[in-house]
């Protein structure tokens, strides 16, 4: 019991409180110097009974003890707190690494989704681009192509057409005044003759034989007249063996014909 008071009277002193500078010049002991180790003198072996509190003596700390001491403290403290700093570094740490990261991750993960959208959708937009530059070229050859044909169907129609208003205007023209014209064309014909001595045959239709007979050229020209219903009105046919003239209403617009169609050539080309 008395040991129990004892231990419990000396837990009461604390550790600063029996920590004592050591006197370095006077190597007396200080009774009332502070606060030291308690050592009883009078007994050494352990008791039972009660401790007087008048028999403890107060030790005074050596200089290696107090040395012992705060170097103890000291490592204690420089563990503690660097063990403390240390999580409190990593935590802070941590904690600001987390929100940096995560502002620099979205703020390249936007820049990185930015440039893939507008890379994607140029990509999209050159492929449709593509797409209806096809269509529109597809569309504009099934525009010209009809077209090419038609103007080439429109030329030939027209062509034709022209050779038929050609024809029945010359026709017309034969059939009012075929003898005029044929008169005048003999006219040319026998100018140029002159006065040629060699027989020349000429052939008419039935309904044109007065025309040579006001021309006057009988006296002159040796001329062999045949009749031929073949022949159009105010056609004709001269043969001699030194030149042969044909004269005939068809032959006259094929020759207009040919004019017309060397006119059509180069807009074909």
């Amino acid at each position: 019991m008395s040991d129990n008071k004892s231990e419990k009277n000396e837990r009461k002193l604390t550790a600063y409180e029996r920590w004592e500078l050591p006197h370095l010049e006077n190597n007396q002991t200080d009774t009332h110097s502070g606060p030291a180790l308690l050592v009883d003198k009078t007994q050494f072996e352990p008791t039972t009974e009660e401790v007087d509190q008048d028999s403890l003596v107060y030790e005074p700390l050596t200089a290696s003890q107090l040395e012992e001491i705060r170097s103890a403290a000291y490592e204690e403290g420089f563990i503690q707190g660097e063990e403390e700093g240390h999580q409190k570094g990593h935590a802070d740490g941590f904690a600001k690494g987390e929100v940096d990261g995560f502002e620099k991750g979205h703020a390249e993960g936007h820049q990185v989704g930015l440039e893939e959208g507008l890379s994607q959708a140029r990509v999209d937009a050159e492929a449709k681009l593509a797409k209806l530059e096809a269509i529109l070229a597809q569309v504009v050859d099934e525009i010209v192509a009809p077209l090419e044909s038609s103007r080439e169907a429109a030329e030939s129609i027209l062509y034709h057409s022209m050779m038929r208003m050609v024809e029945n205007v010359c026709l017309a023209k034969m059939a009012e005044d075929g003898q005029t014209v044929l008169r005048e064309q003999l006219s040319k014909v026998f100018d140029e003759i002159g006065e040629f001595q060699g027989r020349i045959k000429l052939r008419l239709h039935p309904d044109d034989i007065d025309v040579l007979d006001e021309l006057g050229v009988k006296s002159r020209l040796s001329i062999q007249l045949e009749e031929d219903d073949g022949l159009m009105s105010g056609s004709f046919v001269i043969d001699s063996k030194s030149f042969h003239v044909d004269g005939r209403v068809e032959q006259r617009l094929e020759v207009v014909f040919d004019e017309l169609r060397q006119l059509s050539l180069p807009e074909q080309n």
